[in-house]
Formats: C-alpha cells, structure tokens, sequence
C-alpha cells in the first residue's frame, strides 16, 4: 500500500537559508527548556511567539548561567523579564523549569552577524529580554453615596411571618 501526499511545489532556494524575525516588543511563551549538548552550563531555550506578525513561530536561544561567565548577564536578564529575578540569597542549586516553563515574557527580535565555523559571514537570530513595567497603583476615586451624615436613614421594620398557621411553605 502506498502514502499519497499533496506536497505542492517546494522552492528549492529557500534550503538551509534561516532568516532571523526581526521585530520590536513581542510577547514570547517558553515552551521548553533542556541542557546544550555542546556548551557546558548552558540552557536552550525555546520560546513560541504569542504576538506580532510573525505569531506562532518559534524562537531559541542559549544561555549560559554560569556565574563566572561574561555572558551569565543574559541570563539574570531572562529571569528578570519572566518576573522571578535572580536573589543572592538563592540555593546554588534550583529548578529553573519550574521557575520560567511556560512563563509568557516580551522581547525585542532581532539579527546579529557573525561568523560561522567555517569563516563565513551568518545571521543569527538576536534575543533582548524586556524587563515588564512595574506595576502602576491604580487609585480609584471615592464615589459619593447616597447616605450623607446630613442624612438620615429611615428605619424598616422586620416583619416576621406566622409560622403558628397552617399555611404550606414551600
């Protein structure tokens, strides 16, 4: 028995050309999150996007959380933008999928070049992590009630029924 697809016309150009989103304030969901296989200390992240124009494509990025590394700013600014900021008084050992999996961030998409391993100018995909805004104090206007101390109220009676007839409650 034979699989019959549709496949259409494939372009033939487009083969291992990645072309990097390039696109300001985007919110992210991180989808997953996994140890790199090739760089030691370092997380890859995967990130859906939930917003922009190009909504429901993903993103990756690495991330080195060693604390003596150059570039271990990065990640304090990924948990910065997912709201659970790195503390000095943390364990040296935590769960970090339990603190970003599936947490909703906004970043800024962009392209850096650079050189692949065989010399030759690459465009890669470049993640600025948003810190979100803190949170504004919404004041709420007192809204002047019909009761004034000028005012007075009336008193209502209570009236209680007769439970002493024969009358059915339901």
């Amino acid at each position: 028995m034979s699989l019959i697809i549709n496949q259409g016309k494939q372009d033939t150009t487009q083969d291992n050309k990645f072309n990097p989103i390039v696109e300001k304030d985007v919110t992210v969901q991180i989808t997953e999150l996994k140890l790199a296989t090739t760089q030691t200390n370092t997380i890859e992240v995967t990130m859906r996007l939930l917003s922009g124009a190009n909504k429901g494509r993903f993103v990756f990025d690495r991330i080195n959380y060693d604390p003596t590394s150059d570039f271990s700013w990065k990640y304090r600014a990924l948990r910065r933008a997912a709201g659970v900021p790195y503390k000095d008084n943390e364990p040296a050992q935590i769960d970090i999928e339990g603190l970003l999996l599936n947490k909703a961030i906004n970043v800024d998409l962009g392209i850096r070049k650079g050189k692949n391993k065989d010399g030759q100018e690459q465009q890669y995909q470049n993640i600025t992590y948003k810190v979100p805004p803190k949170k504004q104090q919404v004041i709420t206007p007192e809204v002047p009630t019909a009761q004034t101390e000028d005012t007075p109220v009336a008193k209502q009676d209570i009236v209680k029924p007769n439970l002493t007839d024969d009358a059915v409650w339901d």
